[in-house]
């Protein structure tokens, strides 16, 4: 398949995901910024002639693995997808490191794909959820829809609408509180430019691996070799385009109908699973908030207490609470089924 907007792609396979046999997978080729790449779009099988869908993007060290947040929308009559974008999970390849890019808006060539492809399969409105670091990547893409020249006069024909996002606790803003990050952010983003080809080690099993793998006693299964409990070595490269993409999202008004949800506290820095299970142990919601408000003008937000920052990932009732504030918010959209 090539893409309408001018960049081209092929699919390479369709096969049974990994999840079984209710949920399908696609993996595509294209040309990255350095070689060529992979993106991998899973889909759940439900409500095949349904027009309105749902597209998950994941976060930084992630990929799909909640089969029951599928289910969630699929019983609300959406069809669901997520990608794993170049990179991550499914579409990890040898000949680049994981999780790496030259900047956040190249995740817009995985997007454009999902989006073709799920026009295709007869979607013709999409809201999308993106969690964390999928919730910056996102907010790029749809704050700059026309980007390409080629693709203004083909976006309306060529992809879904998209008529809403839902953000899990999106990676708007480092992880500090308001004061702070107006002391530290300029000393970071200079640290980080002058230093691109360092790293720091993933060293430690953080915390946050800990409140969620069974391994650990949590309640969730997913594979480590891809969202590992140590992380995976963190580039100062990616720290600079992230802060890159953060500062221009201030600078942008998104008119989109957005939810925001996120825990009702941060426990960063907390030094037992119990303290961290309180709240978002990986992002500052205050800064979280501020952003967002910056950002986003059509816009709610809801606070998940004792809310993981993967908030589907929270113990219940917490769980309970963010897929109702989801579900809520979708009756409020004309689109939805």
């Amino acid at each position: 398949m090539s893409a309408p907007i001018g960049q081209h792609w092929q699919q390479l396979y369709e096969c049974e995901d990994l999840l079984g046999a209710d949920f399908r997978a696609r993996t595509f080729s294209f040309a990255g910024p350095k070689t060529q790449v992979h993106t991998t779009l899973i889909h759940h099988i439900g409500n095949p002639d349904a027009t309105n869908a749902i597209l998950y993007v994941h976060g930084y060290t992630d990929y799909f693995f909640q089969t029951g947040l599928a289910r969630h929308f699929v019983d609300l009559g959406y069809r669901f997808y997520a990608i794993d974008l170049q990179g991550y999970g499914r579409s990890i390849r040898p000949s680049t490191p994981p999780n790496w890019c030259e900047s956040i808006e190249q995740y817009g060539q995985d997007l454009d794909i999902a989006l073709a492809t799920m026009k295709q399969d007869g979607v013709n409105q999409v809201v999308i959820l993106g969690h964390s670091t999928g919730g910056l990547v996102v907010s790029t893409y749809l704050a700059q829809p026309y980007a390409l020249p080629e693709r203004e006069s083909h976006y309306n024909k060529a992809f879904p609408e998209v008529v809403g996002l839902m953000l899990n606790s999106p990676f708007l803003a480092l992880p500090f509180p308001p004061k702070v990050l107006n002391r530290v952010s300029w000393p970071i983003r200079i640290l980080v430019s002058l230093l691109p080809f360092s790293y720091l080690r993933a060293r430690k099993i953080n915390i946050y691996s800990k409140t969620l793998h069974t391994v650990f006693g949590g309640e969730w299964d997913y594979r480590l070799d891809w969202k590992p409990p140590r992380g995976f070595d963190l580039s100062f490269h990616w720290l600079r385009e992230v802060i890159i993409a953060q500062r221009n999202l201030v600078n942008q008004r998104i008119r989109i109908p957005t939810l925001v949800c996120h825990s009702a506290i941060s426990t960063i820095g907390k030094r037992t699973v119990e303290e961290t299970q309180q709240g978002d142990g990986v992002l500052d919601v205050d800064s979280m908030q501020q952003a967002a408000k910056k950002t986003f003008s059509n816009l709610t937000q809801v606070s998940i207490a004792q809310g993981f920052h993967d908030l589907y990932l929270s113990h219940e009732p917490a769980r309970a609470a963010y897929l109702s504030a989801m579900s809520d918010w979708l009756k409020t959209l004309h689109h939805a089924p």
